[in-house]
Protein backbone atom coordinates (compact mmCIF):
# COMPACT_ATOMS: atom_id res chain seq x y z
CA UNK A 1 0.00 0.00 0.00
CA UNK A 2 1.25 3.44 -0.81
CA UNK A 3 2.25 5.92 1.31
CA UNK A 4 -0.86 8.46 0.30
CA UNK A 5 -3.21 4.86 0.44
CA UNK A 6 -2.13 4.48 3.77
CA UNK A 7 -2.21 8.28 4.96
CA UNK A 8 -5.16 8.79 3.29
CA UNK A 9 -7.96 5.82 3.18
CA UNK A 10 -7.00 4.20 6.62
CA UNK A 11 -8.85 5.70 9.12
CA UNK A 12 -8.56 9.07 8.39
CA UNK A 13 -9.85 12.05 10.48
CA UNK A 14 -10.08 16.02 10.61
CA UNK A 15 -9.30 15.87 14.48
CA UNK A 16 -9.67 13.66 17.38
CA UNK A 17 -11.88 14.49 20.17
CA UNK A 18 -12.99 12.65 23.78
CA UNK A 19 -11.83 9.55 24.02
CA UNK A 20 -9.81 8.82 20.49
CA UNK A 21 -8.25 12.06 21.89
CA UNK A 22 -7.16 10.88 25.71
CA UNK A 23 -5.73 7.59 23.94
CA UNK A 24 -3.64 9.61 21.03
CA UNK A 25 -2.40 11.87 24.29
CA UNK A 26 -0.95 8.44 26.26
CA UNK A 27 0.20 6.88 23.36
CA UNK A 28 2.51 9.82 22.64
CA UNK A 29 3.77 10.12 26.33
CA UNK A 30 4.24 6.59 26.32
CA UNK A 31 5.73 6.68 23.01
CA UNK A 32 8.45 9.16 24.29
CA UNK A 33 8.94 6.81 27.45
CA UNK A 34 10.72 5.07 24.86
CA UNK A 35 12.25 8.02 23.27
CA UNK A 36 13.99 9.29 26.27
CA UNK A 37 16.14 6.15 26.91
CA UNK A 38 17.37 7.14 23.22
CA UNK A 39 18.02 10.36 24.17
CA UNK A 40 19.72 9.60 27.16
CA UNK A 41 22.00 7.01 25.91
CA UNK A 42 23.45 9.19 22.79
CA UNK A 43 24.10 11.94 24.44
CA UNK A 44 25.91 12.84 27.59
CA UNK A 45 29.77 12.01 29.05
CA UNK A 46 29.52 8.47 26.58
CA UNK A 47 28.86 10.71 23.63
CA UNK A 48 31.57 13.26 24.74
CA UNK A 49 34.02 9.89 25.51
CA UNK A 50 32.75 8.37 22.43
CA UNK A 51 34.08 11.33 20.44
CA UNK A 52 37.39 12.04 22.56
CA UNK A 53 38.34 8.11 22.02
CA UNK A 54 37.86 8.40 18.01
CA UNK A 55 40.16 11.32 17.79
CA UNK A 56 38.10 14.65 18.14
CA UNK A 57 39.84 17.33 18.20
CA UNK A 58 38.25 20.63 20.04
CA UNK A 59 37.20 21.40 16.47
CA UNK A 60 36.22 18.29 15.60
CA UNK A 61 33.40 18.99 18.43
CA UNK A 62 32.44 22.59 16.91
CA UNK A 63 31.82 21.06 13.44
CA UNK A 64 29.96 18.08 15.55
CA UNK A 65 27.67 20.18 17.50
CA UNK A 66 27.28 22.38 13.70
CA UNK A 67 26.15 19.29 12.02
CA UNK A 68 22.84 19.13 13.14
CA UNK A 69 21.75 22.41 12.33
CA UNK A 70 22.81 21.93 8.77
CA UNK A 71 20.85 19.39 8.35
CA UNK A 72 17.92 21.25 9.56
CA UNK A 73 17.77 22.45 5.39
CA UNK A 74 16.68 19.21 4.99
CA UNK A 75 13.17 20.57 6.68
CA UNK A 76 13.00 22.38 4.01
CA UNK A 77 12.56 19.41 1.10
CA UNK A 78 10.01 17.72 4.38
CA UNK A 79 7.88 20.80 4.27
CA UNK A 80 7.46 21.09 0.28
CA UNK A 81 6.42 17.42 0.59
CA UNK A 82 3.82 17.90 3.06
CA UNK A 83 2.29 20.51 1.61
CA UNK A 84 1.90 18.96 -1.79
CA UNK A 85 0.70 15.45 -0.49
CA UNK A 86 -0.54 15.87 2.68
CA UNK A 87 1.42 13.20 4.35
CA UNK A 88 3.12 13.39 7.43
CA UNK A 89 2.25 10.22 9.60
CA UNK A 90 3.99 8.01 7.30
CA UNK A 91 6.93 10.40 6.86
CA UNK A 92 7.57 10.73 10.23
CA UNK A 93 7.97 7.01 11.00
CA UNK A 94 9.54 6.16 7.95
CA UNK A 95 12.38 9.16 8.64
CA UNK A 96 12.84 8.50 12.57
CA UNK A 97 12.68 5.04 12.00
CA UNK A 98 15.66 5.47 9.85
CA UNK A 99 17.49 8.19 11.90
CA UNK A 100 17.40 6.02 15.13
CA UNK A 101 18.80 2.35 13.23
CA UNK A 102 21.75 4.59 12.07
CA UNK A 103 22.51 4.33 15.67
CA UNK A 104 23.77 0.70 15.15
CA UNK A 105 26.08 1.95 12.19
CA UNK A 106 27.60 4.82 14.72
CA UNK A 107 28.05 1.91 17.13
CA UNK A 108 29.76 -0.23 15.14
CA UNK A 109 32.35 2.35 14.11
CA UNK A 110 35.06 1.36 16.51
CA UNK A 111 34.39 -1.92 16.01
CA UNK A 112 35.50 -2.03 12.42
CA UNK A 113 38.19 1.24 12.16
CA UNK A 114 40.94 1.91 14.69
CA UNK A 115 40.33 5.36 16.40
CA UNK A 116 41.95 8.33 13.58
CA UNK A 117 41.19 10.64 11.25
CA UNK A 118 38.90 8.18 9.18
CA UNK A 119 37.15 7.29 12.11
CA UNK A 120 35.89 10.61 12.87
CA UNK A 121 35.62 11.01 9.26
CA UNK A 122 33.30 7.62 8.97
CA UNK A 123 31.66 8.76 11.94
CA UNK A 124 30.43 11.99 10.80
CA UNK A 125 29.45 11.31 8.09
CA UNK A 126 27.12 8.76 9.31
CA UNK A 127 25.97 11.01 11.67
CA UNK A 128 25.33 13.77 9.33
CA UNK A 129 23.11 11.24 7.38
CA UNK A 130 21.32 10.81 10.97
CA UNK A 131 20.51 14.28 11.59
CA UNK A 132 19.10 14.58 7.84
CA UNK A 133 16.93 12.00 8.23
CA UNK A 134 15.97 13.53 12.07
CA UNK A 135 14.84 16.49 10.12
CA UNK A 136 13.26 15.34 6.96
CA UNK A 137 10.83 13.75 10.04
CA UNK A 138 10.32 17.00 12.26
CA UNK A 139 8.15 19.29 10.36
CA UNK A 140 5.50 16.57 10.29
CA UNK A 141 5.52 15.21 13.46
CA UNK A 142 5.28 18.98 14.89
CA UNK A 143 2.59 20.07 12.38
CA UNK A 144 0.89 16.65 13.30
CA UNK A 145 0.80 17.00 17.00
CA UNK A 146 -0.43 20.72 16.59
CA UNK A 147 -3.39 19.42 14.68
CA UNK A 148 -3.93 16.75 17.06
CA UNK A 149 -3.30 18.36 20.76
CA UNK A 150 -5.57 21.39 21.39
CA UNK A 151 -4.04 24.82 21.89
CA UNK A 152 -5.97 25.10 25.60
CA UNK A 153 -3.93 22.34 27.11
CA UNK A 154 -0.77 21.95 25.25
CA UNK A 155 1.04 23.66 28.10
CA UNK A 156 0.00 21.47 30.41
CA UNK A 157 -0.01 18.42 28.58
CA UNK A 158 3.76 19.71 27.64
CA UNK A 159 4.44 19.80 30.67
CA UNK A 160 3.43 16.64 32.39
CA UNK A 161 4.55 14.66 29.17
CA UNK A 162 7.75 15.72 30.82
CA UNK A 163 7.06 15.52 34.33
CA UNK A 164 6.37 11.72 33.28
CA UNK A 165 9.15 10.96 30.90
CA UNK A 166 11.81 13.09 33.28
CA UNK A 167 12.03 10.39 36.25
CA UNK A 168 13.31 7.91 33.72
CA UNK A 169 15.91 10.09 31.79
CA UNK A 170 17.22 10.35 35.36
CA UNK A 171 17.65 6.91 36.03
CA UNK A 172 19.23 6.37 32.87
CA UNK A 173 21.82 8.47 32.38
CA UNK A 174 22.46 7.37 36.36
CA UNK A 175 22.82 3.94 35.33
CA UNK A 176 25.23 4.89 31.90
CA UNK A 177 27.11 6.92 34.27
CA UNK A 178 27.81 4.24 36.71
CA UNK A 179 28.43 1.49 33.81
CA UNK A 180 31.05 3.82 32.24
CA UNK A 181 32.98 4.35 35.64
CA UNK A 182 33.07 0.30 35.53
CA UNK A 183 34.46 0.43 32.21
CA UNK A 184 37.03 2.60 32.59
CA UNK A 185 40.99 1.93 33.24
CA UNK A 186 43.11 3.60 35.33
CA UNK A 187 45.58 5.59 32.79
CA UNK A 188 45.43 8.22 29.91
CA UNK A 189 41.86 8.66 28.30
CA UNK A 190 43.52 7.27 24.83
CA UNK A 191 41.64 4.61 22.31
CA UNK A 192 44.68 2.28 23.31
CA UNK A 193 44.00 1.68 26.89
CA UNK A 194 41.13 2.64 26.97
CA UNK A 195 39.51 0.05 24.21
CA UNK A 196 36.25 -1.69 26.87
CA UNK A 197 35.06 2.24 27.60
CA UNK A 198 34.86 2.69 23.91
CA UNK A 199 33.19 -0.91 23.35
CA UNK A 200 31.11 0.27 26.19
CA UNK A 201 29.77 3.26 24.73
CA UNK A 202 29.18 1.18 21.70
CA UNK A 203 27.20 -1.14 22.99
CA UNK A 204 24.91 1.83 24.74
CA UNK A 205 24.52 2.99 21.53
CA UNK A 206 22.78 -0.24 20.21
CA UNK A 207 20.66 -0.26 22.96
CA UNK A 208 19.78 3.61 22.05
CA UNK A 209 18.73 2.43 18.79
CA UNK A 210 16.53 -0.29 19.75
CA UNK A 211 14.67 2.20 22.06
CA UNK A 212 14.74 4.80 19.99
CA UNK A 213 13.01 2.79 17.01
CA UNK A 214 10.27 1.41 19.44
CA UNK A 215 9.57 5.03 19.92
CA UNK A 216 8.70 5.62 16.64
CA UNK A 217 6.67 2.38 16.05
CA UNK A 218 3.84 3.50 18.54
CA UNK A 219 3.29 5.96 16.12
CA UNK A 220 2.00 3.08 13.65
CA UNK A 221 -1.42 2.85 15.64
CA UNK A 222 -2.48 6.61 15.91
CA UNK A 223 -4.56 7.54 13.16
CA UNK A 224 -3.24 10.40 10.59
CA UNK A 225 -4.97 14.06 11.14
CA UNK A 226 -6.09 15.18 7.48
CA UNK A 227 -6.46 18.69 8.21
CA UNK A 228 -8.65 20.99 5.66
CA UNK A 229 -5.36 23.91 5.14
CA UNK A 230 -3.93 20.20 3.59
CA UNK A 231 -6.58 19.26 1.69
CA UNK A 232 -6.64 22.85 -0.24
CA UNK A 233 -6.09 22.14 -3.74
CA UNK A 234 -6.25 18.39 -3.09
CA UNK A 235 -3.32 18.02 -1.90
CA UNK A 236 -3.97 14.43 -0.78
CA UNK A 237 -3.87 12.97 -4.32
CA UNK A 238 -0.69 15.06 -5.48
CA UNK A 239 2.83 13.58 -5.86
CA UNK A 240 5.74 15.01 -4.78
CA UNK A 241 7.80 15.09 -7.78
CA UNK A 242 11.53 16.14 -8.39
CA UNK A 243 10.21 18.85 -10.03
CA UNK A 244 7.38 19.68 -7.68
CA UNK A 245 10.27 19.49 -4.79
CA UNK A 246 12.27 22.52 -6.45
CA UNK A 247 9.37 24.73 -7.66
CA UNK A 248 8.19 24.15 -3.84
CA UNK A 249 12.26 25.50 -2.99
CA UNK A 250 11.48 28.59 -4.61
CA UNK A 251 8.37 28.92 -3.01
CA UNK A 252 9.34 28.27 0.58
CA UNK A 253 12.92 30.40 -0.23
CA UNK A 254 10.06 33.12 -0.96
CA UNK A 255 7.76 32.58 1.96
CA UNK A 256 10.80 33.17 4.38
CA UNK A 257 11.28 36.52 2.87
CA UNK A 258 8.06 37.19 3.18
CA UNK A 259 7.64 36.07 6.75
CA UNK A 260 10.78 38.34 7.68
CA UNK A 261 7.94 41.19 7.32
CA UNK A 262 6.08 39.87 9.37
CA UNK A 263 7.52 40.93 13.15
CA UNK A 264 5.90 38.05 14.69
CA UNK A 265 8.28 35.53 12.89
CA UNK A 266 10.95 37.73 12.63
CA UNK A 267 11.71 38.50 16.20
CA UNK A 268 11.30 34.69 17.07
CA UNK A 269 13.46 32.99 14.09
CA UNK A 270 15.75 35.59 15.40
CA UNK A 271 15.52 34.90 18.82
CA UNK A 272 15.83 31.14 18.21
CA UNK A 273 18.94 31.94 15.86
CA UNK A 274 20.53 33.62 19.46
CA UNK A 275 19.24 30.86 21.39
CA UNK A 276 20.98 28.33 19.19
CA UNK A 277 23.85 30.00 18.90
CA UNK A 278 24.26 30.13 22.82
CA UNK A 279 23.41 26.84 23.30
CA UNK A 280 26.47 25.43 20.70
CA UNK A 281 28.90 27.98 21.01
CA UNK A 282 29.56 26.09 24.71
CA UNK A 283 28.11 22.63 24.18
CA UNK A 284 30.70 19.90 24.27
CA UNK A 285 33.05 22.52 25.86
CA UNK A 286 31.09 21.92 29.39
CA UNK A 287 31.43 18.65 29.21
CA UNK A 288 35.07 18.72 27.85
CA UNK A 289 36.19 21.05 31.25
CA UNK A 290 34.21 18.65 33.60
CA UNK A 291 35.85 15.37 32.48
CA UNK A 292 39.28 16.60 31.71
CA UNK A 293 39.91 19.68 33.84
CA UNK A 294 37.55 19.28 36.78
CA UNK A 295 38.03 15.58 37.26
CA UNK A 296 34.61 14.87 37.27
CA UNK A 297 33.75 11.10 36.91
CA UNK A 298 31.41 10.09 34.43
CA UNK A 299 28.65 9.17 36.72
CA UNK A 300 29.34 12.61 38.70
CA UNK A 301 29.16 14.43 34.84
CA UNK A 302 26.31 12.43 33.88
CA UNK A 303 24.31 13.35 37.57
CA UNK A 304 25.83 16.96 37.41
CA UNK A 305 24.53 17.98 33.70
CA UNK A 306 21.72 15.30 32.64
CA UNK A 307 19.85 14.90 36.40
CA UNK A 308 20.32 17.90 38.43
CA UNK A 309 18.88 20.05 35.23
CA UNK A 310 16.53 17.57 34.43
CA UNK A 311 15.34 17.39 38.07
CA UNK A 312 15.21 21.05 38.13
CA UNK A 313 13.08 20.69 34.81
CA UNK A 314 11.17 18.15 36.59
CA UNK A 315 10.03 20.54 39.54
CA UNK A 316 9.43 23.64 36.91
CA UNK A 317 7.58 22.00 34.70
CA UNK A 318 4.29 21.75 35.48
CA UNK A 319 4.54 25.95 36.64
CA UNK A 320 5.73 26.85 33.38
CA UNK A 321 2.88 24.96 31.51
CA UNK A 322 0.22 26.97 34.03
CA UNK A 323 2.28 30.40 32.96
CA UNK A 324 1.73 29.55 29.33
CA UNK A 325 -1.94 28.87 29.50
CA UNK A 326 -2.38 31.97 31.57
CA UNK A 327 0.18 34.17 30.38
CA UNK A 328 0.89 33.11 27.02
CA UNK A 329 4.39 32.40 25.35
CA UNK A 330 6.61 35.80 25.17
CA UNK A 331 6.81 36.48 28.85
CA UNK A 332 7.40 32.84 29.78
CA UNK A 333 10.57 33.35 27.04
CA UNK A 334 11.34 36.70 28.90
CA UNK A 335 11.55 35.15 32.16
CA UNK A 336 13.33 32.13 31.20
CA UNK A 337 16.01 34.01 29.38
CA UNK A 338 16.95 36.23 31.72
CA UNK A 339 17.57 33.18 34.11
CA UNK A 340 19.58 31.44 31.81
CA UNK A 341 21.99 34.29 31.33
CA UNK A 342 23.26 33.35 34.64
CA UNK A 343 22.94 30.16 34.46
CA UNK A 344 26.54 29.59 33.71
CA UNK A 345 28.47 31.73 35.82
CA UNK A 346 29.06 28.98 38.53
CA UNK A 347 31.44 27.78 35.91
CA UNK A 348 33.53 30.83 35.69
CA UNK A 349 34.58 30.88 39.31
CA UNK A 350 35.50 27.31 40.08
CA UNK A 351 38.55 27.90 42.24
CA UNK A 352 41.42 25.04 40.96
CA UNK A 353 42.18 22.32 42.71
CA UNK A 354 38.62 21.98 44.95
CA UNK A 355 36.47 19.07 43.78
CA UNK A 356 34.26 19.27 46.18
CA UNK A 357 33.54 23.04 45.25
CA UNK A 358 33.54 21.91 41.69
CA UNK A 359 30.92 19.82 42.03
CA UNK A 360 28.90 22.25 43.97
CA UNK A 361 29.16 24.69 41.53
CA UNK A 362 28.37 22.23 38.75
CA UNK A 363 24.74 21.03 40.69
CA UNK A 364 23.50 25.02 41.18
CA UNK A 365 24.76 25.98 37.44
CA UNK A 366 23.02 23.20 35.66
CA UNK A 367 19.88 23.25 38.50
CA UNK A 368 19.53 27.16 37.24
CA UNK A 369 20.02 26.09 33.89
CA UNK A 370 17.70 23.34 33.53
CA UNK A 371 14.82 25.20 35.75
CA UNK A 372 14.84 28.22 33.00
CA UNK A 373 15.77 25.83 29.92
CA UNK A 374 12.62 24.15 30.43
CA UNK A 375 10.35 27.38 30.49
CA UNK A 376 12.55 28.14 27.06
CA UNK A 377 11.70 24.75 25.44
CA UNK A 378 7.91 24.66 26.57
CA UNK A 379 7.53 28.20 25.75
CA UNK A 380 9.21 27.33 21.91
CA UNK A 381 7.03 24.33 21.26
CA UNK A 382 4.35 26.60 22.06
CA UNK A 383 4.95 29.04 19.08
CA UNK A 384 6.10 26.22 17.17
CA UNK A 385 2.79 24.79 17.44
CA UNK A 386 1.08 27.77 16.60
CA UNK A 387 2.75 28.46 13.11
CA UNK A 388 1.80 25.02 12.66
CA UNK A 389 -2.17 26.44 12.60
CA UNK A 390 -1.19 28.83 10.00
CA UNK A 391 -1.43 28.67 6.09
CA UNK A 392 1.51 27.70 4.56
CA UNK A 393 1.74 25.36 8.03
CA UNK A 394 4.45 23.34 7.73
CA UNK A 395 6.89 26.13 5.58
CA UNK A 396 6.68 28.23 8.51
CA UNK A 397 8.02 25.53 11.05
CA UNK A 398 10.38 24.91 8.58
CA UNK A 399 11.82 28.32 7.65
CA UNK A 400 11.76 28.94 11.11
CA UNK A 401 13.86 26.04 12.14
CA UNK A 402 16.35 26.62 9.05
CA UNK A 403 16.48 30.78 10.61
CA UNK A 404 17.44 29.07 14.06
CA UNK A 405 19.79 26.73 12.27
CA UNK A 406 21.92 29.10 10.73
CA UNK A 407 22.44 30.92 14.51
CA UNK A 408 23.55 26.84 15.45
CA UNK A 409 25.28 26.18 13.09
CA UNK A 410 27.66 29.51 13.20
CA UNK A 411 27.63 28.54 16.93
CA UNK A 412 29.76 25.33 16.44
CA UNK A 413 32.20 26.75 13.82
CA UNK A 414 32.88 29.81 16.31
CA UNK A 415 32.92 27.57 19.58
CA UNK A 416 35.52 25.20 17.91
CA UNK A 417 37.09 27.91 16.80
CA UNK A 418 37.56 29.52 20.06
CA UNK A 419 38.57 26.69 22.10
CA UNK A 420 40.72 25.21 19.16
CA UNK A 421 42.47 29.35 18.66
CA UNK A 422 43.15 29.34 22.85
CA UNK A 423 44.16 25.83 23.29
CA UNK A 424 47.27 26.85 24.53
CA UNK A 425 45.24 28.05 27.73
CA UNK A 426 45.65 24.70 28.94
CA UNK A 427 48.87 24.83 29.59
CA UNK A 428 49.08 28.46 30.63
CA UNK A 429 45.54 29.47 32.38
CA UNK A 430 44.61 32.92 32.34
CA UNK A 431 44.50 34.16 36.05
CA UNK A 432 41.40 35.89 36.41
CA UNK A 433 41.48 37.02 40.45
CA UNK A 434 41.33 33.99 42.27
CA UNK A 435 40.41 31.89 39.43
CA UNK A 436 42.54 30.13 36.39
CA UNK A 437 40.60 30.51 33.24
CA UNK A 438 41.63 27.90 30.56
CA UNK A 439 40.28 28.70 26.67
CA UNK A 440 36.62 26.60 27.61
CA UNK A 441 35.49 29.36 29.81
CA UNK A 442 36.01 31.54 26.77
CA UNK A 443 32.93 29.84 25.68
CA UNK A 444 31.22 30.49 28.33
CA UNK A 445 31.58 33.93 28.36
CA UNK A 446 30.70 33.38 24.88
CA UNK A 447 27.39 31.32 25.47
CA UNK A 448 26.42 34.10 28.42
CA UNK A 449 26.73 37.26 26.03
CA UNK A 450 24.44 35.66 23.27
CA UNK A 451 22.14 34.64 26.00
CA UNK A 452 22.11 38.14 26.71
CA UNK A 453 21.46 39.28 23.52
CA UNK A 454 18.62 37.04 22.74
CA UNK A 455 16.79 39.06 24.93
CA UNK A 456 16.28 42.16 22.27
CA UNK A 457 14.37 39.96 20.34
CA UNK A 458 11.68 39.11 22.66
CA UNK A 459 11.42 42.98 23.94
CA UNK A 460 9.29 43.86 20.76
CA UNK A 461 7.73 40.35 19.72
CA UNK A 462 4.32 40.38 19.44
CA UNK A 463 2.05 37.58 20.77
CA UNK A 464 -1.32 37.96 19.93
CA UNK A 465 -2.74 36.25 23.01
CA UNK A 466 -0.08 36.78 25.56
CA UNK A 467 -0.40 39.36 28.43
CA UNK A 468 2.37 42.00 29.05
CA UNK A 469 5.39 40.80 30.74
CA UNK A 470 5.18 43.17 33.89
CA UNK A 471 1.46 42.00 34.78
CA UNK A 472 2.80 38.16 35.03
CA UNK A 473 5.61 39.48 37.46
CA UNK A 474 3.87 41.53 39.23
CA UNK A 475 1.19 38.35 39.92
CA UNK A 476 4.33 36.36 40.81
CA UNK A 477 5.51 38.59 43.25
CA UNK A 478 2.16 38.97 44.62
CA UNK A 479 1.56 35.69 44.67
CA UNK A 480 4.81 35.02 46.42
CA UNK A 481 4.48 37.47 49.40
CA UNK A 482 1.15 36.17 50.10
CA UNK A 483 2.28 32.49 49.87
CA UNK A 484 5.54 32.94 51.99
CA UNK A 485 5.11 36.03 54.47
CA UNK A 486 2.10 33.83 56.62
CA UNK A 487 4.19 31.44 56.76
CA UNK A 488 6.89 33.68 58.09
CA UNK A 489 5.17 35.00 60.52
CA UNK A 490 3.67 32.00 61.80
CA UNK A 491 7.01 30.56 61.85
CA UNK A 492 7.98 33.97 63.80
CA UNK A 493 4.91 33.55 66.04
CA UNK A 494 5.10 29.45 66.97
CA UNK A 495 8.70 30.55 68.06
CA UNK A 496 7.75 33.43 70.05
CA UNK A 497 4.76 31.42 71.90
CA UNK A 498 7.77 28.29 72.80
CA UNK A 499 9.98 31.21 73.90
CA UNK A 500 7.61 32.12 76.45
CA UNK A 501 6.36 29.05 77.39
CA UNK A 502 10.30 28.29 78.05
CA UNK A 503 10.07 31.03 80.09
CA UNK A 504 7.24 30.30 82.15
CA UNK A 505 8.19 27.38 82.97
CA UNK A 506 11.98 28.77 84.43
CA UNK A 507 9.70 31.35 86.59
CA UNK A 508 7.82 28.77 88.08
CA UNK A 509 4.68 28.81 86.01
CA UNK A 510 4.31 32.24 85.92
CA UNK A 511 4.36 34.03 82.54
CA UNK A 512 6.47 36.78 81.85
CA UNK A 513 5.09 40.34 81.59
Amino acid sequence: MSLRKKSFEVLPALRLRGRPLRSALRRVTIAWMFGVVWMSLISGSQMTLFGRLLGFSDMDFGIFGAIIYAATLAQLVASIVIERTGLRKYIFIYYACGQRLLWLAIAAVPLLLEPGRAAVATFMVIYATAAVLAHVSMPAWQTWMGDMIPRRIRGRYLANRRVWTLPIQIVVVLVAGWVLDRATVAGPMVAERQMLLLRTISVLFAVAAVFGTIDVLLFLRMREIVSPPLLNGRNGQRKASLAGVVRGLGEVAGAVVAAFRDRVFRHYALYGATMAFAMIVGGQFFWLNSLENLGYSKLGANFVFMVCGAAASLLMARLWGKLIDRWGRRPVLILATIGVVFAPVGWLVIPPGSRILAYLLGVVSCALGGAFWSGINLAQIGVIWGFAETRGRSKYVAAAAVVAAAGGFAGGLAGGWLAQGLNYLQASPLQVGPFRWINYHFNFLASMVARAAALTWLIGMPDPHAKRFRDMMRQIRFNAYNNVMPRLFWSLRAAGQWWQQRRARQNGGQRPR
